[in-house]
């Protein structure tokens, strides 16, 4: 086996455990996005206080209508029970009765709005429960997709680094020094292979010497243009 084949693998290796850690980082940014989540919760909460409030004001409006029958039964007892006979007190109390009623018609009224206000509010609740109880499904649904490929993400990194230190074996110090600042200068492609004459990494036309010599099967031959270590399959 050529030491730039055990180069051209090492680093087939590394670009996959490359491509998997990429992979990883972007899976801890998705675990934690969950703007869908947090909307529908916001609305499901504003959803719920507008239902409370909505709630303490018709229970206020039925006291008052409630306080107001009240007044208009007591008003009318004294009005006809008989004990009030002055004429100017039983107009005054007739025109209080009539005052009263009038003023439960409004309270009444106001009631009603509320009532018809409660079914609207009731309606957008239960659209913010279902909308938060599907977004709560996706989350998790999404989450669980997610860690089930996080699991085995680290399952091949570990069979890959595995893999990568049997393949390191053999190879002379100074080549792999080579190869990984090659790696770190080349965004990750040390070794190129040769194809049809040509640097498969910058396209360069080799030449025959070059050519030739990257048939080595222990000596480093390396692109003229862009410095990478030339493979030949």
């Amino acid at each position: 086996m050529s030491q730039p084949f055990k180069l051209f693998r090492l680093q087939q290796i590394d670009s996959q455990i490359d491509k998997a850690k990429t992979r990883l980082l972007e899976i801890e940014i998705e675990l934690q996005e969950d703007s869908e989540l947090r909307e529908a919760n916001q609305c499901l909460e504003q959803a719920q206080q507008l239902m409370h409030e909505t709630e303490k004001a018709l229970r206020k409006a039925e006291a008052d209508v409630l306080a107001q029958r009240i007044k208009i039964e007591q008003t009318e007892a004294a009005l006809y029970g008989g004990k009030v006979r002055n004429p100017k007190e039983l107009q005054d109390l007739q025109h209080e009765s009539a005052a009263l009623k009038r003023y439960q018609s409004t309270l009444e009224d106001r009631q009603l709005e509320i009532m018809l206000t409660m079914e609207e509010t009731e309606a957008e609740l239960r659209s913010a429960v279902s909308n938060q109880q599907t977004a709560q499904l996706n989350y998790t649904n999404k989450n669980a997709s997610l860690l089930d490929e996080q699991a085995a993400l680290l399952r091949d990194i570990e069979r890959d680094e595995n893999e990568r230190r049997a393949a390191i074996e053999g190879i002379p110090q100074m080549d792999l020094q080579l190869y990984q600042q090659l790696r770190q200068q080349r965004r990750g492609i040390a070794v190129a292979k040769v194809v049809d004459r040509t640097c498969s990494a910058c396209g360069s036309l080799l030449n025959t010497g070059l050519l030739s010599a990257a048939h080595s099967p222990t000596q480093l031959t390396r692109c003229d243009t862009c410095g990478r270590i030339l493979y030949v399959a």
